[in-house]
C-alpha cells in the first residue's frame, strides 16, 4: 500500500509504526523531528529492499529481491500529526519525489510487523551507489 495524501493506515486500522533507516534513526541528524512522539523503538530489518546512497548525504531504500535494510522500528504517538510533517520532510508531494511512504512488513527478531516506510521514489539520483552493508549507520 502506498500512502495517498493524508493516509494514516490500511482500511480502518491506523498504523502507529514507522521503520527508519537513515537520518530519522535515533542516532540520525533528523531524529529530533520524531523524538518527541517516539514511544519506543527497537532494531528491525526490511527485506526485499537494498540501500543506495553511497556518496550522498542520506540513503534511499529501493526494491531488490535479495536485499536487506537495517534500521529501527519506531512506535509513534500522535501519528495523525506526525506523518504529514514527515511527508513534508521527505518530499512525498514533490513532482519527482525522492521518497514515497508505503506499508511494508519488517522483522524484529522473530516477529513480522507492518509499518510505514519511506522508500525511494522516482527522484532517487541515478548515481546513488549501493551501500552493501545494508546499514547506513556503519
Amino acid at each position: 500500500m502506498e500512502a495517498g495524501k493524508g493516509s494514516l493506515g490500511t482500511g480502518d486500522v491506523k498504523l502507529d509504526r514507522l521503520f527508519v533507516y537513515g537520518t530519522l534513526r535515533p542516532a540520525g541528524h533528523a531524529f529530533h523531528l520524531v523524538e518527541p512522539v517516539v514511544i519506543r523503538h527497537q532494531p528491525a530489518v526490511l527485506t526485499g529492499y537494498r540501500l543506495v546512497g553511497e556518496g550522498h548525504r542520506y540513503p534511499w531504500c529501493v526494491e531488490s529481491p535479495a536485499g536487506e535494510v537495517v534500521g529501527e522500528l519506531l512506535w509513534l504517538a500522535e501519528t495523525e500529526a506526525t506523518l504529514p510533517l514527515l511527508d513534508a520532510y521527505e518530499g512525498v508531494e514533490e513532482e519527482r519525489p525522492e521518497y514515497c511512504r508505503v506499508v511494508r512488513d519488517v522483522a524484529t527478531g522473530q516477529e513480522i510487523i507492518p509499518a510505514w516506510v519511506y522508500v525511494g521514489g522516482m527522484g532517487v539520483p541515478t548515481d546513488a551507489g549501493a551501500i552493501d552493508t545494508g546499514d547506513w549507520s556503519i
